[in-house]
């Protein structure tokens, strides 16, 4: 019982100070994140006042790491990932290079041991695809060109990781590794990797979308989301038992959901759920931060430091502009791959566990990384500010796409209003439907009809709806709640949009009209078309039924 109080107290204490790191980092115009890492700083044992289970707080972030990698899976798609093709593995080999080779190149002026130089050169030779994920989100730049070139570099390093872990950690064993073991152990550990790979995606293609979408169509939210939890955690775990990392399992799950008409519904679960566990993540990187090795390790942190800002971003530009990437994404894809974490704190675990690292050392690679995250927003403002400027000669040359604003209309729930909606206005205009129940998004499909399937309310369906683009938004939903704040967050993405929604009392109708919604009152218009229609039969024309039911209609207007 005191175990699970003190894990309790750890997290509410952590995700206090997180709230308020973070909100003083945003007034501040600095990322969240800052203020996450400041926060574990505060609670790290290495740091006066209260102390925090590091172990604890770092498993409960790996939790946030899954969810996150698992969630930029389901964005992606096999096609997507073979687009870089050899071109990305290329830039992530030479980044991986320019790592040790900057780690190589400053041993000597440092009195490194070599175990030093190539632990810090492996160590800054890795981007963090959790970081430079997280940037992507916050910055909405996942789905842009330099986005998915950040990503797919990201996870061939991830791979490149792997293998360095178990090659470094057999050159530095206290036995020693022959030459013969280390190809060996390298050649063993790709394969396996390949194989899982290889047999996730052949195997998961076939029968995740099949199984997903049987638990969907019993419509119980915590069935489906018990799946989604199935799925990720067992190919997480799977991952890790054959030597790859739990974020490489997430990720390949992701990617099997990717390919199912459910991925939009398994984002707007997920996403809620895995911020909060994101922040743990950062809070328990924040926490590794040992401020007296900034006095006693000082030369070693600013040249980790200069290894990560200089020597490996100046490798990814060099690299992409020789294999034919643009100037913009070359300059933001080697800005978003500056940060290191995960996978280089695993690498420097390895060289302090084996010995061939002091605990000092350890700390000054830990400290790099953290400044790397903390410097990458002004970096990225910079690459953004260079890669926008243009010679003034093609200035013209380019015109902006036209905007489809005006055509679009986003009509959410596909019931028998929804229908009727649809039916009416898919012939005249680009439609775009938004549902949560699978039977229904399936009809819709059946119907040629361009659905995005999951919880309206979510954020992430919202966007994938392409709300920013669309001139009118019909809301067909029976739940109020659910209406007002599907109507809010749209209103959030797309200030000029007109929404019109159903209302089915005349109280809820007042709520949504003092929210600048135009409404239908449902039981209203039932009336009143029974009235027009009386008014028919007893011989009035079609002009004096309309103009008689338009001043009950005002009417009703009034009495809201």
């Amino acid at each position: 019982m005191e175990s699970e109080t003190s894990l309790l107290l750890d997290v509410t204490v952590a995700f206090g100070l997180a709230l308020v790191g973070g909100w003083i980092a945003t007034r501040l115009r600095l990322p969240a994140i800052v203020g996450y890492i400041a926060a574990g700083a505060v609670i790290s044992p290495l740091t006066p006042g209260f102390v925090g289970d590091i172990e604890r707080l770092r498993l409960l972030g790996d939790i946030g790491v899954v969810l996150l990698l698992f969630a930029i899976g389901v964005q992606f798609t096999v096609s997507d990932l073979s687009k870089g093709g050899v071109r990305i593995i290329v830039v992530a080999v030479a980044a991986t290079c320019a790592g040790f080779a900057g780690g190589f190149a400053l041993a000597p002026i440092l009195g490194w041991t070599l175990h030093e130089a190539t632990f810090a050169g492996a160590a800054a030779g890795i981007c963090s695809s959790v970081v430079l994920v997280t940037f992507l989100e916050r910055r909405g730049e996942i789905a842009t060109e330099h986005g998915r070139a950040a990503i797919g570099l990201a996870i061939v390093q991830d791979l490149i990781a792997v293998v360095l872990i178990i090659v470094l950690e057999v050159v530095t064993d206290d036995t020693g590794g022959t030459t013969s073991e280390v190809f060996r152990e390298t050649g063993w550990a790709a394969l396996k990797a390949f194989a899982f790979v290889v047999g996730v995606l052949l195997f998961g293609l076939r029968i995740v979308p099949l199984v997903l979408n049987r638990v969907a169509d019993e419509r119980s939210r915590e069935l489906f989301f018990l799946a989604i939890a199935l799925l990720v955690i067992g190919t997480a775990l799977a991952s890790e038992q054959v030597g790859l990392s739990i974020a490489l399992g997430a990720f390949l799950a992701g990617i099997l959901v990717s390919e199912s008409d459910l991925s939009h519904r398994v984002l707007g679960e997920l996403l809620p759920i895995r911020d909060v566990f994101a922040v743990l993540f950062f809070v328990a990187a924040g926490m590794l931060i040992d401020p007296d090795v900034l006095q006693d390790e000082w030369a070693s942190v600013i040249a980790i430091t200069a290894i990560i800002l200089i020597a490996r971003p100046l490798a990814t530009f060099a690299v992409m502009r020789l294999t034919g990437f643009p100037v913009h994404t070359t300059m933001m894809t080697a800005a978003l791959t500056v940060p290191i974490a995960e996978f280089s704190f695993l690498l420097a675990g390895t060289g302090l566990d084996n010995g061939a690292i002091s605990g000092d050392f350890f700390s000054a690679i830990i400290t790099a990384a953290v400044i790397s995250i903390v410097l990458t927003p002004g970096l990225l403002l910079v690459a953004e500010r260079f890669s926008d400027i243009r010679p003034l000669a093609t200035a013209d040359v380019t015109t902006p796409p036209p905007s489809r604003l005006g055509r679009r209309a986003v009509v959410c729930g596909y019931n028998e209003v929804g229908r009727t909606i649809v039916a009416i206005l898919q012939p005249r205009f680009d439609v775009r439907v938004i549902e949560d129940d699978a039977r229904a998004a399936r009809d819709a499909r059946s119907h040629d009809i361009d659905v995005i399937e999951g919880n309206p309310t979510s954020p992430a369906v919202l966007k994938h709806a392409g709300i920013e683009d669309a001139r009118v938004v019909v809301i067909a939903l029976e739940d109020p709640f659910a209406t007002r704040l599907f109507a809010e967050r749209a209103r959030e993405i797309n200030p000029h949009v007109d929404i019109v929604a159903r209302a089915l009392v005349h109280t809820e109708a007042a709520k949504l009209r003092a929210r600048n919604i135009e409404t239908v009152v449902a039981e209203d218009e039932v009336a009143f078309e029974l009235a027009r229609y009386g008014l028919h039969r007893f011989g009035l024309s079609t002009r004096e039924s309309l103009a008689i039911i338009q001043q009950f209609r005002a009417r009703a207007r009034l009495l809201d």
